[in-house]
């Protein structure tokens, strides 16, 4: 059998990770996400300007990354909601992470999900 066949057939796409959030003393868990899921996000993040054309909003794109990549906290929980006067997920997202702890979660999750350093990749697969 090819080895290229071999490695999808045994391959899953359930990848998970815990990373640290220093502030909060604790771990998050972020999963890859999938085609369907990023296509989803695209189209969510995607909008109209003022001359008709479509665009995507970055602050959009990376919020709902981080939400949908997120597994533990679940940025789309109702009291997590409240207790940020947060108005969905998104939202949620801003209010309740400095910026550079988004950005922290959302390299992990785009890493999960195959956006990562290719050299890193390799050095994973191969440990």
């Amino acid at each position: 059998m090819a080895k290229g066949l071999e490695a999808l057939l045994g391959a899953t796409l359930e990848l998970t990770k815990e990373i640290y959030i220093k502030r909060l003393n604790t771990h998050f868990t972020v999963k890859a996400l999938s085609n369907e899921e990023l296509r989803k996000i695209n189209e969510r993040a995607t909008v109209i300007d003022g001359k008709g054309a479509k665009q995507t909003d970055n602050d959009i794109f990376n919020g709902m990354v981080v939400a949908k990549g997120c597994v533990d906290p679940n940025f789309n929980d109702k009291a997590l909601k409240d207790h940020y006067g947060a108005t969905d997920e998104v939202d949620c997202v801003s209010k309740a992470l400095l910026p550079g702890e988004m950005a922290k979660v959302l390299q992990a999750v785009l890493d999960l999900s195959g956006f990562g350093n290719e050299d890193e990749l390799i050095e994973d697969a191969k440990n």
